[in-house]
């Protein structure tokens, strides 16, 4: 015949079960070191996509019809060195020809680039444009700012 399951055993935790739930703290996700803001790899397909275009009219004007193909070699390299690096403490931008970094306490605005990219008003009156970086990510940047900068999300 059948047998019932049993119940597994429980251990026996008198305090868990004494304890009221209000002393219980919920915990708060743990922040990561920083945060990557890049141009999606998958942009590179239409970097081949050009390079394929671009056969033809190399070869056709062979040797210096080559040089073509440093267009799409430009176009790559832009791709994958652009990008924006978030920590709890700084900002580090990298450009294809460059970069630079600034701290939390250095930025007083964020204003929207022509590109959609957001831009990062310095003290100092300089900006910087954070490559990648759009204005739906406002929620992640005002987290890894510390609060420095405003949830535009908890904002009615």
């Amino acid at each position: 015949m059948s047998e019932t399951p049993q119940q597994p055993e429980q251990p026996e935790n008198d305090q868990a079960a004494n304890a009221p739930a209000s002393s219980e703290q919920p915990k708060r996700p743990e922040l990561p070191k920083s945060l990557t803001f890049r141009i999606t790899p998958v942009s590179l397909l239409a970097v081949l996509a050009i390079l394929v275009c671009a056969t033809p009219l190399a070869w056709a004007a062979y040797p210096w019809g080559l040089l073509v193909y440093l267009i799409p070699l430009g176009l790559a390299w832009w791709i994958l060195r652009t990008r924006t690096t978030v920590s709890q403490d700084q900002v580090k931008v990298r450009t294809a020809l460059g970069g630079g970094r600034f701290g939390w306490d250095e930025v007083t605005s964020l204003r929207l680039d022509e590109k959609r990219w957001l831009k990062a008003v310095l003290t100092s009156g300089k900006e910087i444009t954070m490559p990648a970086v759009r204005v739906r990510d406002l929620p992640r940047l005002s987290v890894m700012s510390g609060g420095r900068l405003p949830n535009p999300e908890s904002q009615e």
